[in-house]
């Protein structure tokens, strides 16, 4: 890789550093000065997060992290994951069909669910109350009774069961309160008919045990109109969605708790397709004479759907108005139990027990050829899943007051994943297909990838001084997987990371800190069908080294947090989603050129590592009450992210942006042996500046009454929604407006009004480039998914105690 240049690491510094200069004089002119520790109405309340696996205020913690209370969560309309990018900089969250694809720091979600190549293995991890969730698939879950949720971003390795590459989302709910009745419950109406509810009860049983009960539903027509049936009927992105929680906790003594969790989801909706449910562009090559198979360099660009059947009648209108005929659906239902057990009752160290099963169901389906021809109804493309996880984590942390604290954990995960692809059927024999199900080569026998994981792990942190602290930490992991068929063969490795930092106290109120730390992402095998069409059989571990420094702040007397921090992130072996050409019969002679004049080629997915990524950034993080009522937050991200000079995929047997042509003399498509280069271009999702701006004013009515109006504004700089970065996929800067009016009646009722993206932005969230052959060429057509249009609402809430 190469190191990273001066001019690039200058930006960021001065990013970071203008904001520093502001703020940091202030802070050392408090030096001699306590943080008020009484809390008082517009000063800043003390966050305590678990992220380091023990209880710490947030500005005590040595990581870029970002905490969302449930004031904040429900201010912010957040529902599931994808509200997130609203409140964290630098994240980004795309999604497409029932699939999220969260991006940080220059890595970015391709692949997901589980499919012929694999497990999608998540880049930024997301866990549920230290649970880890698996895949992509079962990331879009609800947001329900929240205490609080902690963005890390960078690797998470030592501290956590399951190693993270990118970052870590930490979903926190509320746990039973053991001597308090209490609850809510919440009714909320909308566009799109919307109708949802959600109800808490806490109840005591006894005085050491408490269950809490959570239910929630969402439901709303699709929020993208298909016209091809009158009504809301054949609408995309529907929800219709059930959630349950039931949460019991046994403490018989300040020592020892033991708490039992159940989780249960449904949702069956239609949905738009998996990887985008739009054709918006075409690239293609052509012979430069008939038989010749020799290539014109330059690609013909068309706008709209370059491969759409002929008796295809009406084009989409545009994001939002769409024409399929085929039926769509995201069905899926999933199963949590989780046991927790913890033990303060020795000297030494304090236990936790953490055990988990979990399953998964779901299929999704969708028009695959993206019109309003073809086959009606079942003429579409989908996949089951069928999912089974467990895992357990054994956890030691120190208790005793001594400058040496430390933690230490065993982990233990299981993955036993099974799909299959959906297909037309004809059950008739009149030669019409009128049914939809598993054919002969979607994998119809129960034939699951498996994946095997250990981990031991551990972090020291050491108080040299009043003022200083080091930090040490490392994790040994060994996984090994196998995949379905018996010509893929199976796959392990094993990894030790590591992490070191220093803290040092400027001040009573100011920390600064400078970390390095490493984490990868485990690789895998291709499909037995691609491999003998030239892929590799095995792709590597992605790699990442991560610098980081920091400034950790209270200004004004507490009524100001400012935290900045600058990184660099070092990617090795990237893995590459690719879409590639080749010739049906590789034992021919033939090159993929001749095979493409003579119509013997094919098309398919695959998987190679394309090489680094070279990202560094500054993020801040402000919240200020300059006066009592008011509460200002604004979050600034930098990031220059690129792939490196040698990124480059492709060869001799496979072609995967040979649609594209030459493109700026990336490749050369009459070249047999030419592969595609990505130098300089920037990973999916990821803009150069961001910018989130949010305030909220309490008007005090009297008699405990309020009227509190929340405005935020989330900025983006240009970026582009894939690998490829060619025009029809790049996202132009925009600004994303959300506002909230909440009328606190009393202590009990509460009602909220709110608009989310005001200008009803039209934002591409997932953009794909598929390889193809359209008319015996071949092609790179251009498939996109979009953000939500606006969306209005009014809830009703009461509480009781």
């Amino acid at each position: 890789m190469k190191p990273v240049s001066i001019k690039r690491f200058s930006k960021a510094i001065i990013s970071i550093s203008v904001a520093n200069a502001l703020c940091i004089p202030i802070a050392f002119a408090d030096d001699d000065k306590e943080t008020p520790k009484t809390e008082k109405k517009g000063s800043i309340e003390q966050i305590i997060v678990t992220a380091n696996r023990q209880a710490q205020s947030l500005q005590e913690v040595s990581s870029s992290i970002t905490a969302v209370g449930d004031e904040a969560i429900e201010r912010a309309g957040i529902v599931d994951i994808t509200g997130l990018e609203s409140v964290v900089p630098g994240l980004k969250v795309g999604s497409s069909g029932g699939e999220v694809r969260p991006a940080m720091r220059g890595a970015r979600t391709n692949e997901v669910g589980v499919a012929g190549t694999g497990i999608a293995e998540q880049v930024v991890g997301i866990f549920q109350d230290g649970i880890y969730v698996p895949t992509t698939t079962a990331g879009l879950g609800a947001f329900v009774d929240i205490e609080r949720i902690e963005v890390l971003r960078g690797p998470q390795g030592t501290l956590y069961g399951r190693n993270t590459f990118a970052g870590s989302i930490n979903v926190i709910t509320k746990q039973p309160v053991i001597d308090s009745l209490e609850g809510h419950l919440k009714i909320t109406t909308g566009a799109y008919n919307r109708s949802a509810y959600e109800g808490v009860l806490n109840l005591p049983i006894t005085d050491d045990i408490a269950t809490r009960f959570v239910v929630a539903s969402d439901r709303h027509d699709g929020l993208i109109e298909n016209h091809v049936l009158s009504g809301p009927s054949d609408d995309l992105r529907e929800k219709n969605q059930f959630y349950a929680r039931s949460v019991t906790r046994y403490e018989p003594s300040e020592d020892f708790n033991f708490t039992v969790r159940f989780d249960y989801s449904n949702k069956d909706a239609n949905s738009e397709a998996i990887w985008g449910y739009q054709q918006i562009a075409g690239y293609q090559i052509s012979e430069t004479s008939p038989g010749s198979g020799v290539f014109n360099p330059n690609a013909t660009v068309t706008p709209g759907h370059i491969y759409q059947p002929a008796n295809a009648q009406r084009n989409d209108k545009g994001p939002y108005d769409v024409y399929r005929n085929a039926f769509s659906l995201d069905k899926q239902e999933t199963f949590s139990a989780t046991t927790i057990l913890e033990y303060y009752g020795n000297d030494i160290a304090d236990i936790k027990w953490t055990t988990n099963y979990s399953k998964l169901s779901g299929t999704q389906f969708y028009d695959n050829d993206y019109s309003d021809g073809g086959l009606d109804f079942v003429g579409g493309f989908g996949r089951k899943d069928d999912q089974k996880n467990f895992s357990t984590e054994l956890q030691f942390s120190s208790n005793y007051d001594s400058p040496l604290q430390w933690i230490a954990g065993l982990y233990y995960y299981d993955q036993e994943a099974d799909w299959s692809w959906l297909w037309r059927e004809d059950t008739t024999g009149d030669g019409v297909a009128d049914s939809v199900s598993v054919p002969s080569w979607g994998n119809p026998d129960y034939d699951p990838h498996t994946v095997d994981s250990i981990a031991i792990f551990g972090q020291l942190r050491y108080q040299v001084s009043d003022e200083l602290r080091l930090v040490g930490g490392l994790r040994y992991n060994k996984d090994e997987k196998t995949f379905t068929g018996e010509s893929i063969p199976d796959w392990g490795d094993s990894a030790v990371l590591w992490k070191a930092a220093i803290e040092y106290d400027v001040s009573n109120d100011s920390m600064i800190y400078a970390s390095a730390a490493t984490g990868y992402r485990t690789g895998g095998a291709n499909d037995g069908r691609v491999v003998s069409r030239g892929a590799e059989p095995l792709y590597d571990n992605e790699e990442v080294i991560s610098y980081e420094v920091g400034l950790k702040t209270m200004l004004l007397e507490g009524a100001m947090r400012f935290n900045a921090s600058a990184f660099i992130n070092e990617y090795d072996d990237v893995k590459a989603q690719l879409f590639a050409v080749a010739c049906n019969d590789t034992t021919s002679g033939q090159t993929i050129l001749q095979c493409v004049a003579e119509g013997t080629q094919t098309t398919f997915e695959y998987y190679e590592n394309g090489g680094a990524v070279e990202s560094l950034g500054a993020e801040v993080e402000i919240q200020w009450y300059p006066v009592d009522a008011l509460s200002i937050s604004a979050s600034l991200a930098y990031l220059d992210s690129t792939f490196s000079d040698d990124y480059a995929v492709g060869n001799s047997e496979l072609r995967p942006l040979l649609g594209l042509g030459n493109l700026n003399g990336r490749q050369d498509v009459n070249d047999n042996n030419s592969q595609f280069s990505f130098k300089g271009w920037r990973p999916a999702m990821s803009p150069e500046y961001t910018l989130g701006l949010a305030a909220t004013y309490e008007y005090e009515l009297g008699n405990d009454a309020y009227l509190i109006p929340h405005i935020s504004i989330k900025y983006s700089d240009d970026y582009y929604a894939f690998d490829t970065n060619i025009d029809e996929v790049k996202v132009d800067a925009h600004a994303i407006i959300d506002a909230r009016l909440t009328y606190i009646i009393n202590d009990n009722i509460q009602l909220d009004f709110f608009v989310q993206n005001v200008g009803d932005e039209q934002v591409l969230t997932r953009g794909v480039v598929h390889s193809q052959i359209v008319n015996g060429a071949p092609a790179n057509s251009v498939q996109a998914n979009w953000n939500n249009p606006r969306i209005w609402g009014a809830s009703f809430k009461y509480t009781f105690m």
